[in-house]
């Protein structure tokens, strides 16, 4: 009995269940392939393949990022010409 009654106390006495919120607006990142020349340890004429940069806010964005980028210098002694990366840009 005493068992009983110690079950039921635990369960009325147990915390509830958080309230559920809602999730934040998800807006997607956009994906783009650029082709650039690697020179030295950074890249430099950079072009979006699969956009406008004139028209897209986001292409021209990614042609920002790209500028920044520094070229391990591995990989610019391994790969002195051109080179495809694909550049995910949150708005």
């Amino acid at each position: 009995m005493s068992l009983l009654v110690l079950a039921l106390t635990t369960a009325f006495s147990a915390p509830s269940a958080p309230a559920q919120t809602t999730a934040a607006e998800v807006v997607p990142a956009s994906a783009f392939v650029l082709d650039c020349q690697i020179s030295g340890q950074s890249l430099t004429d950079c072009r979006v393949v699969d956009a406008d940069p004139t028209t897209d806010v986001r292409a021209a964005k990614a042609l920002r990022l790209a500028a920044d980028i520094q070229v391990p210098q591995t990989l610019a002694a391994s790969n002195p010409g051109r080179i495809k990366i694909k550049l995910n840009v949150n708005p």
